[in-house]
């Protein structure tokens, strides 16, 4: 009896070990799903506001909404997935970016009020402030990306030094 339950702890103790490995690989992706869900609640916003005015311009959140489904999914999975590779993160990043930029461009001309007819030409810095913050926020995660898939992101240091202290 006492040779099982020694079986049974040693087998929690290394369930236990991988449960936390597999927890600090999750958290090396926190920032992302914090900004994919601003993204993701600011787009939805926009579609209901669009929707209210019942303009054309609608199309632009629901493809960026549609576009980041697959990016929650693609967080979700991370938990059981040890890999560092985001290729669905990555391409919506730049695709938010594009149409932020687009945006940007058109907050500059007669066609800000198609795009968002719920603000008065006094909203027009706010919405212009808000797409700067994506546009920096896209940027940075694209950063990132970067410096995850290549192992260069400071995070993965303190995984392994964490690795290393409960392998002991």
């Amino acid at each position: 009896m006492t040779d099982k339950k020694a079986q049974d702890l040693k087998r929690a103790e290394e369930n236990q070990k991988k449960q936390s490995k597999e927890t600090m690989s999750f958290n090396r992706f926190l920032l992302f799903r914090y900004v994919v869900a601003f993204l993701f609640f600011l787009n939805i916003y926009w579609l209901v506001l669009l929707i209210f005015v019942h303009q054309w311009t609608l199309f632009f959140p629901v493809v960026l909404i549609l576009a980041i489904l697959p990016v929650i999914w693609e967080h979700f999975k991370k938990l059981h997935d040890t890999s560092n590779k985001l290729p669905l993160s990555k391409a919506y990043f730049w695709l938010q970016l594009v149409v932020n930029v687009g945006l940007l461009v058109i907050c500059a001309t007669p066609l800000f009020t198609s795009f968002y007819p719920f603000m008065s030409a006094k909203g027009k810095t706010l919405i212009i402030a808000l797409l700067a913050v994506g546009i920096l926020l896209c940027l940075y995660m694209e950063r990132r990306i970067n410096q995850i898939e290549n192992d260069r992101d400071r995070y993965l240091k303190r995984m392994q030094e964490y690795n290393d202290a409960i392998d002991r």
